[in-house]
């Protein structure tokens, strides 16, 4: 139909089945991510919140801190973005083919609870080690038990330079 070489109709076909792929390949990781919703850095206002270092955020979009195998503390006031950001930052890696899981405290909570009822709790742990980004939302705003803290710690422990954390929290965690 467009009377190209042999060469140029090959260039384009795979041009498309690689797009196709990485397209497929976000949507899948996308979903697995578990994301109560998508954000983007670009839908996120600097402007209505000049608190947040928009350098320092676009910093962290580099994903350097993955791949350092570092952890990301985002803390504030309700109504600031933490949740916004951290998905952002999440979807973009995504964007760079990084593996991504993230849940809120409240339903790790629940998770570590089922796990420990069904006697899965090794099970939960390596399946929350397996993502190269893990994101826990609003840290700090329930009360933990002490096999809860102890899990958490173990969970910390393993991904210590396997994997990195992004956690938020309006709580001062010191």
């Amino acid at each position: 139909k467009h009377s190209w070489t042999y060469l140029a109709f090959l260039d384009h076909l795979l041009d498309a089945e690689v797009s196709a792929r990485s397209a497929r390949d976000v949507a899948m990781k996308t979903k697995l991510a578990h994301f109560p919703f998508a954000k983007t850095l670009d839908q996120f206002d600097f402007a209505f919140q000049p608190s947040v270092n928009e350098r320092q955020i676009r910093e962290l979009a580099t994903l350097r801190f993955i791949a350092h195998g570092e952890n990301v503390l985002l803390l504030g006031p309700p109504g600031v973005g933490k949740t916004h950001l951290a998905i952002a930052l999440g979807v973009a890696a995504i964007q760079q083919a990084v593996s991504v899981y993230f849940t809120t405290m409240v339903d790790l909570l629940d998770q570590i609870h089922r796990a420990a009822r069904e006697d899965r709790l090794d099970h939960r742990l390596a399946t929350l080690c397996r993502p190269k980004l893990l994101i826990l939302d609003e840290m700090g705003y329930f009360p933990l038990d002490r096999p809860t803290a102890q899990f958490l710690f173990q969970l910390v422990s393993r991904r210590y330079q396997r994997g990195s954390l992004l956690v938020t929290s309006n709580r001062h965690l010191g």
